[in-house]
């Protein structure tokens, strides 16, 4: 009897506190807290793939390098026109959007360059860190943009590095719209392995098709507006059910992203 209370009580008091720290997120200071002791071990355990990435460098060629500049400033400078051409768009259909009540307006974007230094994609949790943290400015809830889209959101920070919890993350919620007709949604990430979201709340007999691409919507303020979220591969008319079942591929794929961008607005 006294060994089942040995096992019992610990069982029970760890039930406990999975549960409180889900519902309540009383442990969150905690986690916090324990994330910046254990930050030099994060570093130490980093250094040796730093080592080697440093290593394989110095051992690169000089026109190898200047290659490599030249790729990443090219991609640098992409972004930002591609991130012009969307606040431009903004502008011209500011008249639009004073006719639907609407505040479709972006504030001047400023950004911090930052490489992907881990991914974590599990089937409840999909997440990656990057190699900046409190110390080049960066904080909880700041915008994660890649070359294609929006890829999440900063939901950790230390000093030395960041966490971004994805898009696709089965707690991350986005409000969207068909970028074809204008129809709004909720975008959420799917409990699985697969990478994928799922658009709710848009009524069976509304047009949507595969192939149509969901932007960030206004009435989200978390989000810029008009960035690309996914694109449908899917859609379902379930029986005895007044929405429709879409399933979105996201835009900004994660299998070899290397650079991000944190959107530095106040």
């Amino acid at each position: 009897m006294q060994a089942f209370l040995k096992l019992l009580i610990p069982t029970l008091v760890s039930i406990f506190l999975i549960f409180s720290d889900y519902k309540f997120s009383y442990l969150d200071t905690l986690k916090k807290s324990i994330s910046t002791l254990i930050s030099p071990v994060y570093l130490v355990v980093n250094l040796p793939s730093q080592l080697y990435i440093w290593i394989n460098e110095q051992g690169t060629t000089k026109q190898i390098l200047l290659n490599q500049n030249k790729q990443l400033r090219a991609e640098l400078m992409r972004l930002k026109v591609d991130l012009q051409d969307r606040n431009a768009l903004l502008l011209e259909n500011q008249k639009l959007s004073e006719l639907l009540k609407s505040r479709y307006k972006l504030d001047e974007d400023k950004f911090i360059l930052a490489r992907v230094s881990s991914m974590s994609q599990s089937r409840l949790k999909k997440q990656i860190a990057i190699n900046k943290g409190s110390n080049e400015g960066i904080k909880i809830g700041q915008v994660v943009l890649g070359a294609h889209g929006i890829l999440g959101q900063v939901s950790q920070v230390t000093p030395f590095y960041a966490t971004v919890l994805l898009i696709t993350d089965p707690t991350q919620h986005i409000a969207v719209k068909n970028g074809r007709n204008g129809i709004r949604g909720i975008s959420k990430g799917v409990a699985s392995h697969q990478g994928k979201l799922r658009v709710r709340f848009i009524q069976r007999e509304l047009d949507t098709k595969p192939g149509d691409v969901f932007l960030s919507s206004a009435i989200d303020s978390k989000f810029p507006v008009g960035y690309p979220v996914g694109r449908v591969t899917h859609v379902e008319k379930k029986a005895n059910d007044p929405f429709l079942t879409i399933e979105l591929a996201p835009s900004q794929p994660i299998e070899a992203l290397e650079f991000v961008l944190i959107n530095n607005t106040p």
